[in-house]
């Protein structure tokens, strides 16, 4: 899938993850268990805010994305 990284997306995204209601735990692959999204989405918001347009951090908005493909397909 392919996902956008100009600012007004990006900023989007960070939006959503702030307010949408999240569960406490998610799995959303075999290696990727997270037992707290609060926590993860404060870690992956504030290195966006910290190095966006940094393509090297594009994998914190890509893991934002994927939350919300998974939280959007309960």
């Amino acid at each position: 899938m392919k996902f956008k990284y100009d600012e007004e997306s990006v900023n989007t995204l960070m939006k959503w993850a702030e307010s949408a209601q999240l569960p406490k735990e998610v799995v959303l692959s075999e290696a990727e268990h997270i037992t707290d999204t609060s926590i993860y989405v404060r870690a992956n918001i504030n290195d966006i805010k910290q190095h966006y347009p940094d393509a090297f951090y594009n994998a914190s908005i890509d893991r934002l994305y994927r939350l919300k493909i998974f939280v959007e397909e309960l």
